[in-house]
């Protein structure tokens, strides 16, 4: 649905929402349904839209809360607030959802494979990820869309990969540990580095180099604890 924006630094220009957003906005005073003369001068095609019955609902693996000052805040996979200013409404929140969704992964979202003879998944590559400093210092994270995962910075280059990796790892449905242990390949492993101060380590991170030491899921910290230690004891 084309509509024209009223406020904003996208102010007087028009652009296609998803029929609720638009109506919702419509009836907020933000947007006004554009003519089709103004779709015509935008370089936009008017073409029929079918708008679907069902309600509509999250993307899989993304979450919403309210906040206290009003409005909703969305959450991707990883736990990652992915707004600055909390929606004001539902269906501006499910629009940039979706919108989001099949940037990341467009055809799993959008067409079951099984419906598309020899097609693949979309990979997420890890290396598209990326990190930039911020001006106040600390760094701002960036997914493979470009799109920054959450406004407040992190404090440090370790940390922003950390940050990056669990974001990959949730985008992959797996957790940091099942990374750590696809990465190190299946079986017992005989040549991991374990650093001199790894009791002070995350117990996520205690469970990840365990992992990798034994090839098998680690469920607690004090078993990962257990296996870093047998395993620096070997002869």
């Amino acid at each position: 649905m084309f509509v024209k924006q009223l406020i904003g630094r996208m102010a007087n220009t028009v652009v296609e929402m998803p029929f609720a957003a638009a109506t919702s906005n419509i009836a907020a005073g933000t947007c006004m349904l554009a003519t089709e003369d103004e779709v015509a001068a935008a370089g936009l095609e008017m073409r029929p839209t079918t708008i679907s019955a069902e309600p509509e609902v999250l993307p899989a693996g993304y979450r919403t809360e309210v906040t206290e000052v009003g409005g909703f805040d969305l959450f991707d996979a990883g736990g990652v607030r992915l707004n600055q200013e909390p929606f004001a409404n539902m269906p501006a929140l499910l629009s940039f959802a979706h919108e989001r969704a099949a940037l990341m992964a467009p055809v799993a979202v959008l067409i079951p494979l099984s419906q598309i003879p020899g097609a693949e998944p979309a990979l997420i590559n890890f290396a598209d990820y990326r990190f930039e400093p911020a001006e106040g210092g600390g760094y701002f994270l960036f997914d493979p869309a470009g799109v920054q995962l959450g406004a407040d910075t992190v404090a440090d280059e370790d940390a922003a990969r950390l940050g990056l990796r669990q974001h990959y790892a949730a985008a992959r449905g797996l957790t940091l540990e099942e990374l750590e242990a696809e990465e190190a390949g299946p079986g017992l492993q005989s040549t991991i580095a374990v650093p001199d101060d790894w009791r002070s380590l995350h117990h996520t991170q205690k469970r990840a180099l365990a992992q990798r030491i034994s090839g098998e899921p680690v469920g607690t910290a004090a078993a990962a604890e257990h296996i870093i230690e047998e395993y620096l004891t070997r002869p």
